[in-house]
């Protein structure tokens, strides 16, 4: 049977919006795999043999990571990559372009982190 802690207090926080809720999750994130499409098209009409992971529209203006909790969401394209918590904090920190980062559940249920929480998140591993 699959783990469905992470994904459930994904769709707590989602339907809550309570700090409480948001807590627990952060809580429950150190150490779990997360799974992001990646893409290698080229860019600029030139051809890239490096991976990267695509931005999504979060918001006028805005972009995140959209990282999934499972690997068999229908959202997620093959190849995919997966990631750490932990590493997926610093690969968006790292990311200029990124404003943030979205972890969304197979129920389509999302929570947005900012980048400013993204560093504090960072600050409460250390």
């Amino acid at each position: 049977m699959k783990d469905t802690l992470i994904p459930d207090l994904v769709r707590r926080a989602a339907d809550t919006g309570a700090t409480g809720d948001y807590d627990e999750l952060f809580a429950k994130l150190p150490g779990v795999e997360l799974f992001f499409n990646v893409s290698t098209e080229a860019e600029g009409g030139v051809d890239r043999a490096a991976v990267s992971t695509p931005l999504v529209d979060a918001g006028p203006g805005l972009s995140a990571v959209l990282l999934f909790t499972s690997n068999d969401n229908p959202q997620l394209k093959r190849p995919f990559g997966g990631i750490a918590w932990e590493r997926a904090l610093e690969m968006v920190a790292g990311m200029p372009k990124a404003d943030g980062l979205i972890l969304q559940n197979n129920d389509a249920a999302w929570v947005g982190i900012d980048k400013a929480k993204v560093h504090a998140l960072m600050e409460t591993l250390r």
